[in-house]
């Protein structure tokens, strides 16, 4: 069964001289404590962006999310039944 991993990126920044700039993080998504996906996110965010990651899950697969940044990072992961841009 195909399903959708939802990433959210709720922040991501560098700061240099007291403002922010855009920076990149290497996330690792996890499901069941085995590494299913590496992804690169790059920018400028103190909204929320979301990512849809494709893949052979249960709908109630736990998944859960890592990175590593030079700057502020924040991110979730949660798994969809379904792709709401592919229906997928």
């Amino acid at each position: 069964m195909t399903t959708s991993i939802k990433l959210t990126v709720k922040r991501l920044y560098a700061m240099q001289d007291d403002r922010m700039i855009s920076t990149c993080a290497t996330v690792r998504i996890y499901a069941r404590g085995q590494l299913i996906a590496t992804e690169q996110i790059k920018g400028m965010t103190e909204s929320a962006v979301y990512k849809y990651i494709h893949h052979e899950l249960q709908p109630e697969s736990a998944v859960s999310v890592e990175w590593e940044c030079d700057g502020i990072a924040d991110m979730t992961v949660v798994v969809m039944p379904e792709c709401p841009c592919c229906q997928r």
